[in-house]
């Protein structure tokens, strides 16, 4: 056999089964198992090399092995997937001793050797109290996504000159909150890349034939709860730019650069605009002001906003404890 040679059809096809949330055994036509997936020695105690072999009926408690054994058989006389015992209560059998509730869908399987049984086995009661997680972690994101938007709006239409103002602001703000959430979904909301925050925020604003942009240093890992406020911060500086700075004549451009102090565990973002308008401190902060500085303190950070003659320049300083230094991309 050429060592080089990748994984066989038949490994391949376990390493899938390992992937699945459900514990996995794959019986043959005599009940026996021939593979069994990691998950189910958390679920039934036995280390799966030791169920090799065994009989099926090792996991199902004594006075329901009649039972698992007839729902065997009449699934290898018509094999198509079903779940088994279809409005039963299941049982199986730990190592133990103990019993749990279970469910149990079984496929069809054609091997080399003939037909197997690929029987993916789910805890009921550990999936209900998963989906009661699930379900609550929902119902918590929804409400301050709910929250998020309900000040998004009123804030925008209440500092707004005009209704057309304000409805451009909310859609803007909007619309950079669904990018966030895109790059979460993606991630599973594990996080995103900095860059990829920072090129989504800034691509409604830029031009493929007159760069406005330079982003440089942003190979930074981010963790979920700070994608938000960052994105939400870069939109605003969008869109102050479009309004009043850098974007607002044909000649401006914007700088983005983001360092890492390792002594001082912290990490630096600073967008500096130029070719611009001149600029002036507002009288008053405005909501987008307000907002920018709020973001910053939910990461636990500080900003600063300067408005110097070249253009505005605003410095995001927050804690390395919210970011994870990762490889460039």
């Amino acid at each position: 056999m050429d060592a080089n040679a990748g994984p066989s059809a038949e490994a391949q096809f376990h390493g899938f089964l390992e992937e699945s949330p459900d514990a996995i055994v794959i019986v043959d036509q005599t009940g026996r198992i021939n593979f069994a997936s990691n998950r189910i020695e958390a679920m039934f105690g036995h280390a799966p090399d030791d169920l090799i072999g065994k009989p099926l009926s090792v996991l199902i408690p004594e006075r329901c092995r009649g039972l698992h054994t007839g729902h065997l058989d009449r699934f290898m006389s018509d094999p198509t997937p079903r779940m088994m015992g279809t409005g039963l209560e299941l049982r199986g059998l730990r190592k133990d001793g103990s019993e749990l509730q279970v469910e149990i869908s079984l496929s069809p399987h054609r091997t080399r050797d003939g037909l197997v049984v690929v029987a993916a086995i789910r805890d009921v009661e550990l999936a209900k109290r998963f989906q009661e997680l699930l379900f609550g972690e929902l119902h918590h994101r929804v409400k301050n996504m709910l929250a998020t938007v309900i000040s998004i709006t009123s804030q925008s239409l209440r500092t707004a000159r005009s209704l057309e103002e304000g409805r451009s602001a909310v859609e803007s703000r909007l619309v950079a909150l669904g990018k966030a959430h895109d790059l979460l979904l993606e991630s599973k909301w594990l996080g995103a890349k900095l860059s990829d925050i920072v090129r989504d925020a800034i691509a409604p604003f830029d031009s493929h034939d007159v760069r406005r942009f330079a982003v440089q240093g942003t190979h930074i890992q981010i963790p979920s709860e700070a994608v938000l406020p960052i994105s939400m911060s870069l939109n605003e500086l969008c869109t102050n730019a479009v309004k009043y700075g850098a974007l607002s004549n044909a000649t401006g451009r914007i700088d983005i650069t983001s360092t890492v102090d390792d002594d001082a565990l912290r990490l630096k973002l600073t967008w500096t605009e130029s070719g611009g308008p001149a600029v002036s401190e507002p009288a008053r902060p405005s909501f987008g002001t307000r907002l920018i500085n709020g973001l910053a303190a939910q990461l636990r950070g500080s900003v600063r906003l300067r408005y110097e003659p070249i253009g505005l320049v605003y410095e995001l300083d927050i804690p390395l404890s919210t970011t994870q230094i990762a490889g460039s991309s």
